[in-house]
């Protein structure tokens, strides 16, 4: 590993942060050696610099070929645009180039672009976003972090890279939950129209398969370094519970694992989004409302406190638990929603429009605000349809992982942050349990607090 890098920086002149990327150049790995389905379509791959509109290498405008095998390096200049192109079977005997994808430079940095294998089956090969950084450099534990990082450095909450997780009690759906009564009614028409599509899979086991965001139970969320829950309730059958599409976990067993953790770990804090609470009367509102009180009472962050409080601020008062809703109970008073939090959703069901989704928003986020990127794709119709088809991605979780390295694209989200002097916050996904957004969100962090020491 050491040879390596060394090797690498002195063939580059790469100078290497503590974090272990090339802080400023960009580099691109063709490894479409390894990929039979390129290599029979006798794809190419060609490249160009911009700037102002204007191609700027090579000299004489052309792409210029990166060869299998290759790794190219280039320094990051400001306004320059890295353009790159394809040529397939017999296009390369005359030299034809068609447009692939483009990117700033600048947003580029600590990212190795590898052109190697697709997620989908359907493609070729993938052009994927992979983040450099040093596998040796420590990161706190995670069931502390908060503790560990700011202990002798502060920042604003909403400052900070915080690892979500959506529809976060969805980990307790099964085959015989409940359905949500509350279910979009073009969405249950699609799953049950679907369901024949899927050799007559019950109604509920298909609705599940897309459902479940998570295998992790809460507490070993926390565990794994989530600090935001996404909480959708319902009143079902006299119970509170959350749903999406089903009934998942119960309210009351989240919030016996959010006291357990916070018992274990008191200098935490813990943020619980209460949202898309369709059908709850005003006293299944203040049951809720009451079922927080009653295990955290003073440990609920006011209204006085802010998104823009820091870390130690929360610890050193004792608050543990922020609650944000759009309900109001007599109870207490949570964080009102449209005053403390931006949350888009991107609707998006392929990697990289979902990536310019969030690197635009996070361009012109709120600072006074929590801000959520939901780093989540969204399921077609389509997607459902030839989710029956052998080698496409038949639930969640095989959807999910189509996007390949997502830590290289929550590095290229941050840097689109941070060339608006702004950060990355709250970020959401599926499955935190495969173990990226807690590492990748650390690295941001440390990041952060190397640029203003």
């Amino acid at each position: 590993m050491v040879t390596r890098w060394i090797v690498s920086l002195i063939l580059m002149g790469t100078t290497l942060s503590s974090s272990g990327f090339q802080e400023d150049k960009f580099c691109l790995d063709n490894q479409l050696t390894q990929v039979y389905s390129a290599l029979a379509s006798n794809v190419a791959i060609g490249i160009t610099i911009e700037s102002s509109g204007n191609t700027i290498f090579p000299a004489n405008g052309k792409p210029m070929t990166l060869k299998r095998g290759q790794r190219w390096c280039r320094d990051i200049q400001p306004e320059e645009r890295l353009v790159i192109h394809e040529s397939r079977f017999f296009n390369r005997l005359v030299k034809k180039w068609h447009f692939r994808k483009a990117f700033p430079t600048s947003l580029l940095k600590g990212i190795r672009i590898e052109f190697g294998k697709s997620g989908r089956v359907s493609e070729l090969y993938g052009i994927n976003l992979v983040q450099d950084f040093d596998a040796t450099d420590p990161l706190p534990q995670p069931n502390q972090w908060m503790a560990e990082l700011y202990q002798s450095y502060d920042a604003p909450l909403n400052q900070i890279c915080i690892p979500g997780t959506h529809d976060s009690g969805s980990y307790d759906i099964t085959p015989f939950s409940d359905e949500d009564p509350y279910m979009w009614e073009s969405l249950k028409q699609l799953f049950d129209y679907y369901s024949g599509s899927y050799l007559l899979t019950p109604f509920k086991e298909l609705v599940r398969w897309w459902a479940v965001t998570q295998g992790l139970n809460t507490y070993q969320q926390f565990a794994a370094g989530v600090r935001y829950l996404d909480i959708r309730p319902r009143k079902i059958n006299g119970q509170l519970v959350t749903v999406h599409g089903l009934a998942g976990a119960s309210i009351d067993n989240i919030i016996l694992d959010i006291k357990q953790f916070l018992n274990e770990n008191p200098e935490e804090i813990i943020i619980f989004h209460i949202h898309e609470a369709f059908g709850m009367m005003q006293a299944d509102i203040d049951e809720l409302f009451q079922a927080l009180h009653a295990s955290f009472g003073s440990s609920i962050a006011p209204p006085k406190m802010s998104p823009s409080n820091t870390i130690q601020q929360f610890q050193n008062s004792g608050y543990q638990i922020i609650v944000i809703s759009t309900l109001h109970s007599a109870v207490f008073s949570g964080w009102p929603t449209d005053a403390t939090l931006s949350n888009r959703w991107h609707n998006k069901n392929r990697p990289y429009p979902l990536l310019d989704s969030i690197a635009n928003n996070l361009e012109h986020r709120n600072n006074n605000q929590l801000h959520i990127t939901q780093m989540t794709m969204t399921e077609s119709p389509d997607d459902l349809k030839q989710g029956a088809v052998p080698g496409q991605p038949s639930n969640l979780r095989s959807f999910v992982r189509t996007l390949r390295y997502p830590s290289g694209f929550l590095r290229y989200a941050a840097n689109a942050a941070r060339s608006h002097n702004n950060r990355v916050n709250i970020v959401t996904v599926d499955f935190p349990e495969d173990d990226y957004i807690y590492s990748a969100c650390m690295r941001e962090n440390r990041m952060d607090q190397q640029l203003t020491q």
